[in-house]
């Protein structure tokens, strides 16, 4: 895996060094040309010899031409080292196992039946280890297939995560022409209210009526340059100059309306067009990309075309501020009021279809992400989705872990659904708990599992193992843990195809109350004959396998003593732990006597 990012480091990079080239000579060359302009316009007042205005025009345009193709050369150079740094950042990533994109800390939610206990958000979470997204909604789809997927779907997700994660020029490809966009939430919000807004109307009357000096005043020009260059026909191209300068005037509010929003929509429009003409342009096999492709060819134009248009319109206006340039083509062919025109009638035809689009831009990059933790994770496998409750899952390890260091176990529900898991401190239950739990989202999403094999059914999943107190709802601890278990019971009631996992419940508590209430809670569970696994430190609690021999199996994590060293091997094993390390290491550290 190594080899593949050096190697497209190196690519991507070099490729950038010789457009930086390219940029160097064209920026001298733009110079001359605008200085040419300078010196013809100058000339053709002096003059007004017909020849030199032309040569002052011809220039003029030469230069804006130019100036258009460094903008695109930058914008390929930055496509370029966007591509070399995603590159690195997985190298980096590999070797480091620390991710340098958003953390989707803002999704954090400590009502979340499992996010908030299983630390799938903020620094070091498996959001963190899976987001590869580079727009807003790339990462609040990502977030929304680990907090609640549409498991009717999770099939046809397995199919486009896999095909995604063999096209790895693809995923790159995306992810870099996102990250060209420098729009944030508050950019968004205005292109959404820019859409909804009540558009500019123009009658047919009143357009017709705005072509009119526009061509008097070209043609006049023509007149002036190729036939002669009488005074009387200056005199109508300088009047019908400044009466086209006055109508642009006139639309100077409703112009100066859609410039409020032009920086905040060509910043999404810039890099959002170019994704949808990459998804556009792959061939899909996968049913779920196929259908979102097809959802940005409905129109006869396609949706890219549609963006680059209106990016088009927006630049188009954005000129105006250019106080030569706006008189220039003003003057000449009203010009910004045409763009006024066009823009007004691309917002009735098509406004209502961006948000779709975008979304369209979410799902892939978010199913990309899925497809790029496969693709350097290839021993991960698929889960087989069962019909019936079960989970099974052979070699199953921490997907946070690193390769060299992640213990893998076996671990199964098929005969027994509730496992009372014993252990001392260290010895590694809540890692294990976490591992199953990550595990059934990464299955939810429809990603793959750190696993070697891996049967599920998609439970509703419910975890107590990370709660809080809460001083703005005056909630001790130890209360909103015991919410936190009365939400689990209320939903077994409703739905008993429920995956819990606990982990030491009732803290706080005396040894007895604990314990009765532990005992209390696992009966409750059997009774809905819900599935789970409870970590505990009360070997007593684990006598429940002889009231309910065929709903309980007893786990464990044991410790060893060799050399004089507490060691710990993290495998799971059969039945009870029967080895006590707190306070073995509370002597050997010096707490306690001998």
């Amino acid at each position: 895996m190594d080899t593949v990012y050096k190697e497209r480091t190196e690519r991507f990079s070099r490729e950038a060094n010789q457009l930086q080239q390219k940029l160097s000579w064209l920026s001298f060359f733009r110079l001359l040309l605008f200085v040419l302009f300078i010196y013809l316009l100058y000339r053709s007042t002096q003059t007004g010899a017909g020849g030199t205005i032309a040569g002052a025009i011809a220039a003029f345009i030469a230069f804006i031409m130019v100036v258009k193709w460094y903008e695109r050369l930058q914008q390929t150079l930055r496509y370029y080292k966007a591509l070399a740094k995603y590159n690195t950042d997985e190298l980096l990533f590999l070797d480091t196992n620390r991710s340098v994109y958003p953390d989707g800390k803002e999704y954090e939610d400590p009502h979340h039946p499992y996010s908030y206990d299983l630390d799938l958000f903020g620094e070091g979470s498996l959001y963190a280890h899976l987001n590869r997204c580079s727009t807003l909604f790339g990462r609040k789809e990502l977030a929304g297939l680990l907090l609640n997927p549409d498991t009717a779907t999770i099939a046809e997700r397995q199919q486009a995560i896999g095909e995604l994660a063999a096209l790895n020029d693809f995923r790159q490809q995306l992810y870099a022409k996102g990250s060209l966009q420098e729009a944030g939430e508050k950019d968004l919000n205005q292109l959404m209210e820019w859409i909804h807004t009540k558009k500019t109307s123009f009658s047919k009357p009143l357009y017709l009526f705005l072509m009119l000096f526009p061509l008097i005043t070209i043609g006049s020009s023509l007149y002036y340059i190729f036939v002669t260059d009488s005074n009387e026909v200056f005199r109508i191209i300088y009047s019908s100059f400044v009466i086209n300068l006055i109508i642009a005037f006139a639309f100077g509010k409703k112009i100066a309306a859609q410039l409020s929003v032009s920086t905040s929509v060509n910043k999404i429009l810039v890099a959002y067009k170019e994704q949808l003409q990459l998804i556009e342009d792959q061939s899909f096999q996968s049913p779920l990309l196929q259908s979102l492709q097809q959802q940005l060819k409905n129109s006869p134009q396609p949706a890219s075309g549609q963006l680059r248009r209106l990016a088009s319109l927006f630049e188009y206006l954005e000129s105006v501020v250019n106080l030569v340039v706006s008189i220039l083509l003003n003057g000449l062919f009203l010009f910004h009021v045409h763009v006024l025109y066009c823009l007004s009638l691309w917002k009735r035809q098509y406004a209502a279809a961006i948000p779709g689009w975008l979304e369209v831009i979410g799902k892939f990059e978010a199913l990309g992400s899925l497809g790029n933790f496969y693709f350097n994770n290839p021993e991960n496998c698929f889960p087989q989705i069962s019909a019936v409750p079960d989970l099974q899952a052979t070699g199953l390890g921490h997907p946070l872990i690193r390769k060299e260091k992640r213990i893998c176990n076996d671990v199964s529900f098929h005969q027994q659904q509730f496992i009372i898991l014993t252990g001392s401190n260290m010895s590694g239950k809540s890692t294990f708990l976490r591992t199953v739990g990550m595990n059934l989202v990464l299955a939810r999403s429809g990603s793959a599992v750190t696993a070697a094999s891996f049967i599920f059914y998609p439970f509703a999943v419910f975890v107590s193992m990370r709660i809080t107190d809460s001083l703005q709802e005056s909630e001790s601890f130890f209360y909103a843990e015991l919410k936190r278990l009365q939400t689990i019971v209320q939903h077994l009631q409703q739905d008993n195809n429920t995956f819990v996992i606990l982990d030491e419940i009732l803290r706080g508590t005396n040894s007895n109350d604990k314990r009765n209430g532990t005992i209390g809670l696992i009966r409750k569970l059997a009774r809905f004959n819900a599935f789970g696994i409870i970590a505990t430190h009360d070997v007593v609690v684990a006598d429940l396998i002889r009231e309910y021999p065929g709903y309980i199996a007893n786990k464990a994590f044991e410790s060893e003593i060799v050399n004089d060293e507490l060691i710990f091997d993290y495998k799971l094993k059969e039945g009870v732990c029967t080895k006590l390390s707190a306070s073995y290491l509370m002597k050997k550290l010096g707490v306690i006597d001998e």
